[in-house]
């Protein structure tokens, strides 16, 4: 990483011939094929590039577990006990559940335990001191987080996206870009829509939106439907037809979406030649595979500015990667 980086910078500009050299080998490597089927290819860039997110993902966790841990050293030192006897110090006695809690449990989950969880008074007992201890130990650990606010520094990985951006919306110089890759069928897509809604009335111009075909291999109806939003585009109405069939109540049968193509105003006969030939079959797949060579293996994922968010994450969880994109771009 250290050869990497100062190829760069300063080492580029004194030396360029001995930084492509020195470069070479990576390049290759990451090149070089690590599987074939037929002539499909591998390689072990593309492989890199789908567990990106999941070494984040540890990096992150690291970070976190040895900040933690140097908190505890530093609140160890001033409490004059070690760092694995800070939280127990902090958190004090923790009281055991009482005999009417135990008894209020069971009654609560019995349809839930074992024979209506008569006999299991101590084991529930147990159970709910665990858990007493657990939050006591975790309201422990957040206030010491409060106390010395540490700073995170680990920036998420960032990917390029490229193919076509024609199902897009907002303004084109828009300073964040958020692509999603998602399917008509997948029940979370549907959910993600009221959140995207949310951010768009957040950011207003400050975000554009593109989407994606990605149709999962075992949401049988998702393909066709991609079709018929592709369809729907030809005739410029890509999103009135996209917001219908994320609706609870539309169905996604051929029917269906013929239908749909009615209620938003399409030339029927235009619409049903467009999808009964399957003329946009091959953009779908050509999302698809470029949602496969980002990583992608769920729906819906997004990429804003390149950082990848996967699922149907709360309003918060956006707004946070896009005020660090917006506060990034002022720096400039």
């Amino acid at each position: 990483m250290n050869r990497l980086n100062g190829c760069t910078r300063a080492t580029w500009k004194l030396a360029g011939a001995l930084c492509v050299w020195l470069l070479a080998p990576m390049l290759v490597q990451a090149a070089e094929p690590v599987a074939k089927v037929g002539s499909w290819v591998l390689t072990l860039e593309e492989v890199d590039r789908a567990l990106a997110a999941k070494i984040h993902e540890m990096r992150e966790n690291k970070v976190r577990e040895m900040v933690l841990e140097q908190i505890l050293t530093i609140k160890g030192a001033e409490e004059k006990v070690p760092a694995d006897q800070v939280v127990e110090k902090l958190m004090g006695k923790v009281p055991e559940p009482t005999a009417a809690e135990v008894k209020a449990f069971i009654e609560k989950n019995k349809d839930q335990l074992p024979n209506n969880g008569e006999g299991l008074d101590e084991q529930i007992k147990e159970h709910l001191s665990d858990e007493a201890r657990k939050d006591a130990e975790g309201k422990v650990l957040a206030k010491l987080l409060q106390q010395y606010a540490p700073e995170i520094l680990l920036k998420a990985p960032r990917f390029t996206v490229t193919g076509p951006e024609d199902l897009a919306k907002g303004e084109s110089k828009a300073p964040v870009t958020i692509v999603e890759f998602s399917d008509f069928e997948c029940p979370y897509c549907r959910r993600a829509q009221a959140v995207l809604k949310k951010v768009q009335e957040a950011y207003g111009n400050k975000v554009r939106f593109v989407f994606r075909h990605y149709p999962l291999p075992f949401h049988t109806k998702a393909p066709k439907a991609s079709e018929a939003a592709q369809c729907a585009a030809d005739q410029g109405k890509f999103w009135p037809m996209h917001d219908l069939l994320f609706e609870d109540k539309s169905g996604l049968e051929v029917a269906d979406l013929k239908k749909a193509a009615k209620t938003v105003g399409l030339d029927q006969a235009a619409f049903d030649a467009c999808l009964d030939s399957g003329k946009h079959g091959a953009r779908v797949t050509a999302d698809l595979t470029e949602g496969k060579k980002l990583g992608v293996t769920g729906t819906p994922t997004f990429f804003i500015n390149g950082v990848r968010v996967v699922g149907a994450q709360p309003f918060e969880k956006f707004k946070s990667v896009i005020d660090d994109e917006l506060k990034e771009k002022e720096k400039k």
